[in-house]
């Protein structure tokens, strides 16, 4: 549990220092195209993703000193050997914490995703335009991350994919009980 709070302290710092910048970034959009009422959950909702994207990038792909003992580093093409791995740690040496980084935060780093971009944007609620942005951000991040010497694994793209998934799944719940909250928050 320490480890996931370190992340989560680290994420908090990234976000504390890049929100005041993209408050004043969208307080000047408004100057520029007017201020509607009727957008502000949708702008509330807008902070919130960005705020996600900032968490998720500072951990993925701002270059850690020293992270690289820590971690390993290379690229791996094997599908599903993050299963077999942990599995092993589980099973062979009680060592959970694989699971819960390398499963539990891949799939719950990216529900936010799945979540927000229907939640936000019309076009966004068919379920392939979601889960393709969803691949797509973390493509991007593993191909971001293999310069930089850290790990790259193509398991984390599937994870990552399900996490999209699911946020999806929890947006569509939502929507279904609460038509008219998620509807607020529509551009």
């Amino acid at each position: 549990m320490t480890v996931i709070m370190a992340y989560l302290d680290d994420m908090f710092f990234f976000i504390c220092i890049a929100l005041p910048l993209v408050i004043i970034w969208r307080i000047a959009r408004w100057k520029k195209r007017g201020f509607n009422v009727k957008e502000s959950l949708h702008e509330i909702g807008f902070l919130l993703f960005i705020c996600v994207l900032i968490g998720l990038f500072s951990q993925t792909i701002i270059p850690k000193p020293g992270a690289e003992q820590a971690y390993g580093t290379g690229v791996n093409l094997q599908l599903f050997r993050v299963v077999k791995e942990t599995y092993n740690a589980i099973m062979y040496l009680g060592f959970w914490q694989p699971f819960y980084i390398n499963f539990l935060g891949n799939i719950i780093l990216f529900m936010p995703i799945g979540f927000l971009l229907p939640l936000l944007y019309r076009r966004m609620v068919y379920f392939p335009n979601t889960v393709i942005i969803g691949l797509c951000v973390s493509l991007f991040i593993e191909i971001t991350q293999i310069p930089q010497s850290r790990s790259s694994d193509v398991d984390d793209l599937w994870l990552n994919t399900l996490g999209a998934f699911l946020g999806y799944l929890c947006y569509l719940f939502i929507h279904r009980r609460f038509p008219v909250i998620t509807k607020a928050f529509k551009k």
